[in-house]
């Protein structure tokens, strides 16, 4: 849930990382109002080399961030597991569990939508008052209609957002920074997500268009305990704007997250 936890630091020859538990809670789904609370296993790995550092960790997949000293400029590739929105059921931690009948209620008749990978790609430029940036993602998604009239198919939405963080310690253990971001969806992805082509029981039809999707705010706090132990805590909240607040799908314009764990860093 949220923007993730901060990349741990140390190690030797360029070598870094960290494992750790604790919990964290989401939506369902991106609009759904039902929540979820689950362990949260972090274990990251990363190495640096230069001007350039790889990163693969469980909750924010395989990362390659280059950093050019000349230009100030920051650029960052990453790829990660996407969305899923399936009428009976959804994952955590790669356990399935049932939805509420509520939610299996306004989801019945709808397409069983799931983004294995997305991909992300980001470029920002780091100031004396914070990073200011530009990110593009790519979310290959399949579309299970489950109806004679459509054959299932995949669909390649985009994501594009302008972001700013900022960054700062409270005191030699605390450590704060804030995420404040504004995303934009294209017709693909307004389609795939937001629009109802055929109205069910529960849904109404609707006509989703591309343009603004939502906005995010997000505070992470660190304190470190000791060299090697942390602890963290991260929350965001999501307000879904435009035709993704107003589509059938969207119960809850307001969507948070939140996560706290303990970690320790190699």
């Amino acid at each position: 849930p949220g923007p993730g936890i901060a990349a741990p630091t140390g190690g030797l020859g360029g070598f870094g990382g960290g494992e750790g538990t604790g919990i964290g809670g989401e939506t369902v789904y991106s609009g759904s109002d039902d929540y979820y609370i689950a362990p949260l296993p972090s274990v990251k790995a990363s190495y640096s080399s230069g001007n350039v550092n790889y990163s693969l960790s469980i909750l924010e997949g395989l990362g390659i961030t280059y950093m050019n000293p000349n230009w100030g400029l920051m650029a960052s590739a990453s790829v990660n597991a996407g969305a899923t929105r399936d009428r009976e059921e959804y994952t955590v931690i790669g356990v399935p569990v049932k939805h509420s009948a509520r939610t299996r209620a306004l989801l019945a008749g709808s397409p069983n939508l799931n983004t294995p990978l997305a991909v992300t790609t980001m470029l920002a430029y780091p100031s004396p008052i914070g990073l200011f940036g530009v990110s593009l993602g790519i979310h290959p998604t399949s579309v299970e209609y489950n109806r004679t009239d459509r054959q299932d198919e995949t669909r390649n939405g985009m994501l594009y957002s302008l972001l700013y963080t900022v960054g700062g310690r409270a005191t030699e253990q605390l450590s704060f920074s804030g995420l404040f971001s504004i995303e934009f969806m294209d017709q693909t992805y307004a389609d795939t997500w937001y629009s109802v082509d055929k109205p069910t029981n529960s849904l109404s039809a609707h006509k989703a268009d591309a343009g603004l999707r939502n906005g995010l705010i997000a505070l992470e706090m660190s304190y470190r305990i000791s060299e090697r132990i942390s602890l963290s805590a991260v929350g965001a909240s999501t307000i879904l704007m435009s035709d993704a607040k107003d589509s059938p799908y969207t119960v809850e314009t307001v969507q948070r997250a939140v996560t706290a764990q303990m970690l320790y860093h190699f």
